[in-house]
Order: C-alpha cells, then sequence, then structure tokens
C-alpha cells in the first residue's frame, strides 16, 4: 500500500502521534477472526496488539446479515463428490464447532441472537433436487435436517430444507464486545503499510504504530492482496449488498436465516419485525468486485423488485438502511491457513467467500494451534492451492 508525501506528514492529534510496541503477537484485522485469535491468543498467556485499518466490527464482520449457519445444508452432497465422506464430515463438524462457538459468546457476552433454526428454499425444481440430495447424505451422516416438498410460505418456491439449531445474531456486537473482552491492546484507524520478517522478528508498520513482534497473523480477508502478492490469486474482493427496513408490528413472516437461488438471496426478519436482505449479486457479477463498499442503485432496486414478486407485505415495509460489505472469495470456497512464503512467522486466516460468520470463528482457532503449536490445519491448509 503506497502512502503520499501529505498522509505520511498529516498533522495529528497528540494522542494519535506514531508509536514505537512490542507484542508476542500483532494480528492486522479487527473483524470476527481478528477478535477470536485475540482471545485464544490472550488465553494462551501471549501479549497482543490488533491493527485495525478503520474500526473494529467495520468490514464484513460488522455488514453481514447476521447468518450463524453450520455450512453445506444446501450442498452437502457435492461436498462429499469433492472432499470424500470422511473429510466432508470433518468439515461439517468444523461447522459445528464454529455455531456452538458463536453461541457461547453470544450468551457470555449479552448478544443478541436466536436460536430458531434455518431454511433453504427451491427457486426451481432444480434447486429443489439439490436439496433433496442434500438432505439425503446430510441425513445419513446423522444430521438432523428436514426436507419438504411443500412450500412453507406458498409463494412459488419448491422444496424446503429446514436444519434446526443455526443462529440469527447482531454480528457488530459480538465483534466489538469480543474484541474489548480479549484482553488485547487495539490500535484503530492505523491501516497497515509494510511487513518484514527480520531474523527471528517481525516488524509491522502502520499508520499510528510500529509493533515488533515475535509472530504476526493477517486476517485481512478480502483487503490481504493489498498487503502481499501472495494473494493475488487466491483471495478475490467481492461486494455484497444488503437493505433493512422499518419494524413492523405485523405478525413475522420469516423467523429464522433463510437462503434460496443458490444462496444469491438470503433474509431474515428480526424479532421487532424489520426486515433484511442481501444479494442479488448474480445478476451483476462483473460490477460486484473490488473493494468499493458502496451501494448500486440498480442492484438495491432489483433487491427490491424480488421481494414485492414474493413477499408483498414485506415490500410495504419502509427501507431504512441500504450497505454494501467486501468479501473474500477463493477459488474452491473454502478458508486459507497458512504463512507467507517469504516471511514463515507471518501467518493468515482468509478468504471465507461470503461465510465469515459460520467459517471465521473456528478457522481463527485452527489458525491459534498452527502459530502456537504448529498442528496442521487441515482443509484449510494454504498449500491446496500451489
Amino acid at each position: 500500500m503506497t502512502v503520499s508525501l501529505w498522509q505520511d506528514t498529516a498533522a495529528w492529534p497528540a494522542e494519535m502521534r506514531h508509536r514505537n510496541e512490542d507484542a508476542d503477537i500483532c494480528i492486522i484485522g479487527g473483524g470476527i477472526v481478528g477478535a477470536t485469535l485475540a482471545t485464544l491468543f490472550n488465553e494462551a498467556g501471549k501479549s497482543v496488539i490488533v491493527l485495525e485499518a478503520g474500526t473494529v466490527g467495520g468490514g464484513a464482520s460488522g455488514r453481514n446479515a447476521g447468518h450463524c449457519i453450520a455450512g453445506l445444508r444446501n450442498n452437502y452432497h457435492l461436498a462429499v463428490e469433492r472432499l470424500g465422506r470422511v473429510a466432508a464430515r470433518d468439515l461439517r463438524r468444523l461447522l459445528l464447532d464454529n455455531r456452538d462457538m458463536v453461541q457461547r459468546w453470544c450468551d457470555q457476552l449479552q448478544v443478541p441472537y436466536e436460536r430458531n433454526g434455518s431454511q433453504y428454499l427451491g427457486i426451481n425444481p432444480a434447486e429443489a433436487d439439490t436439496l433433496r440430495a442434500s438432505a439425503a447424505a446430510l441425513q445419513a451422516d446423522g444430521s438432523d435436517v428436514e426436507y419438504s416438498e411443500r412450500d412453507p410460505f406458498e409463494r412459488g418456491f419448491f422444496g424446503h430444507l429446514y436444519q434446526p439449531g443455526d443462529i440469527g445474531l447482531q454480528p457488530y456486537l459480538l465483534v466489538t464486545r469480543l474484541m474489548a473482552s480479549s484482553g488485547a491492546q487495539v490500535i484503530e484507524n492505523s491501516e497497515v503499510r509494510a511487513i518484514e520478517q527480520i531474523g527471528e522478528r517481525v516488524v509491522v508498520r502502520s499508520r499510528f504504530a510500529t509493533v515488533a513482534c515475535k509472530q504476526a497473523v493477517l486476517a485481512t480477508n478480502a483487503y490481504s492482496r493489498a498487503l502481499h502478492p501472495y494473494f493475488r490469486d487466491k483471495v478475490f474482493p467481492t461486494r455484497a449488498q444488503m437493505y433493512a427496513t422499518e419494524p413492523s408490528d405485523a405478525p413475522r413472516l420469516i423467523t429464522m436465516p433463510t437462503g434460496t437461488e443458490d444462496g444469491f438471496e438470503y433474509f431474515r426478519q428480526l424479532s421487532d419485525g424489520r426486515f433484511i436482505i442481501g444479494g442479488y449479486r448474480d445478476r451483476f457479477i462483473e460490477e460486484e468486485v473490488g473493494l468499493g463498499d458502496e451501494t448500486t442503485p440498480h442492484l438495491q432496486a432489483g433487491m427490491q423488485a424480488w421481494v414485492a414478486e414474493r413477499f408483498p407485505e414485506i415490500a410495504q415495509l419502509r427501507v431504512t438502511h441500504r450497505w454494501a460489505g467486501i468479501m473474500g472469495f477463493t477459488p474452491d470456497a473454502l478458508p486459507l491457513i497458512g504463512s507467507l512464503p517469504d516471511m514463515s512467522r507471518v501467518y493468515f486466516a482468509v478468504g471465507f467467500t461470503g461465510s465469515g460468520m459460520s467459517f471465521g470463528p473456528v478457522t481463527a482457532r485452527l489458525t491459534a494451534e498452527f502459530v502456537l503449536s504448529g498442528a496442521h490445519p487441515g482443509l484449510f491448509h494454504a498449500e491446496r492451492l500451489h
């Protein structure tokens, strides 16, 4: 990342003047992965500094739909075909662990959530076939998912897969409260400008601090390519747009996280009747790339038209918020854990392909084990893409 003369010599407030810090571990990124890593490293007795380019929870971790789902529910059979049954079971177990981690933290930190399960709707007969096959594969491996040919809304959907135990939560509160309780020193608004390894030490230079540490971890997801060329063909910034409506006194129609159209549409209603939806990206694939987090009128209008066609009573609600977040996609849709080829003491946990709340905490746990003990991170190891 380049820095202009004017940025480098800006007249900062005295309390934000550049300083030098030391820590055992420096984490770059203050989202759900960074907050989880900070918590786990602190529990292991390490001193931790977190550098965040903006504010904690200001990126995709605080901009998503708040769906924490034990993933693969709509395509588990395909995971079995691609990875093999043993690996698919292992991946599924990790995602169940992730969900339990999130619920435990929500309870401890008093973060609002509902554990009503999740549902997936077939948009056409072909997607219903996929859901039916996925449900059969999950049930064969002991899962308690339920599949029905019935459309629970009677709105023209084909097939319905229900998965108990999944969570809808307030993601921004989870990230900020977890970070605040982690014991780490957090330096916000301090984007990282350079990282170098000098012998057994790593030096991380950011806007407001230079941190000397034993190890560093990148928890930068979509922004990883700005820090190191290693990620140029591995993590692809992709935009997701959303909107939310005003509350409603009408009986709640959609009580759980819901997905359809191969995950391109996802939505739920909060306990106060607010409706939240994200998606429609598949209509504008070439536009919805890069790091710009602005919304676009045509995509937003398309989402609203989609809702009006299927849920006209919800479409009557006034839209109060529109926003976007930047996701980091990988070639095979699995996260990446590893260390940089030219800096062995700089680790990373990135690439959540739009499922950071469902993959992030458990990926951070595997990364912490990799950093602290060298434990192999299994399916998520970046060596698979080499």
